[in-house]
């Protein structure tokens, strides 16, 4: 953990003090999906990973992804590669769920608006979210809450399921199941971008990779 300590001090040198400081409020992935920085956001479902990689890479800055060594390591690298500079991506192996929340309160607490990919095992108690939600604010980035059990009433600013759907190229389904500020809805994903659930299909927009070439 104190190498992760020093990678974060490395980063933070390398953040520009302009871009944190115009960095607009809201992580806006289009077709009105928007995330609230300075927070933490839920993801649920089958498609989880998917949304946290598209927000990851719209973030356009730093980025942690914490989680076990069995989740850690079946990570897609070429996927990853597809949509994240991986010059800017750190991975974290926690042992114990302990470890986990602590490397992810570090993170959202650390200066420079990191972007926190926290992959649970199970769920959150009310406490825990609201420690990282506290920690977030502070921080003033964004932190991607991966459940793998049922989710409780929690802090987070936003809940998402996902999930993939059976089509001819990759898809997938976005539901916002919570919102504090009633920021609710349903999106339609594909591989180039979410278009808004609705009585037509008229108001897609496409979200191409973010990563260099």
């Amino acid at each position: 953990m104190r190498q992760v300590k020093m990678r974060q001090a490395e980063l933070q040198n390398l953040i520009p003090l302009g871009a944190i400081l115009h960095r607009p409020k809201a992580l806006d992935l289009g077709a009105g999906v928007q995330l609230r920085r300075g927070r933490t956001h839920e993801v649920t479902g089958a498609g989880a990973d998917m949304f946290a990689v598209l927000a990851a890479a719209a973030h356009e800055q730093s980025l942690l992804w914490i989680g076990l060594h069995r989740d850690i390591a079946t990570l897609n690298p070429v996927g990853l590669q597809a949509n994240l500079k991986v010059e800017q991506m750190i991975l974290v192996e926690a042992v114990s769920r302990g470890e986990l929340l602590w490397a992810a309160d570090q993170a959202l607490r650390a200066p420079g608006g990191f972007c926190v990919i926290l992959d649970m095992p199970d769920t959150l108690s009310l406490k825990e979210s609201r420690r990282l939600q506290l920690a977030a604010e502070q921080g003033g980035g964004i932190g991607l809450i991966l459940l793998r059990g049922p989710a409780n009433t929690t802090a987070a600013q936003t809940r998402w399921d996902c999930q993939p759907v059976c089509a001819e190229q990759p898809a997938w389904d976005w539901i916002c199941l919570k919102g504090k500020n009633g920021e609710t809805g349903r999106w339609h994903m594909t591989g180039k971008g979410p278009q808004k659930r609705g009585q037509n299909a008229k108001d897609t927009l496409h979200m191409a990779t973010a990563a260099s070439a």
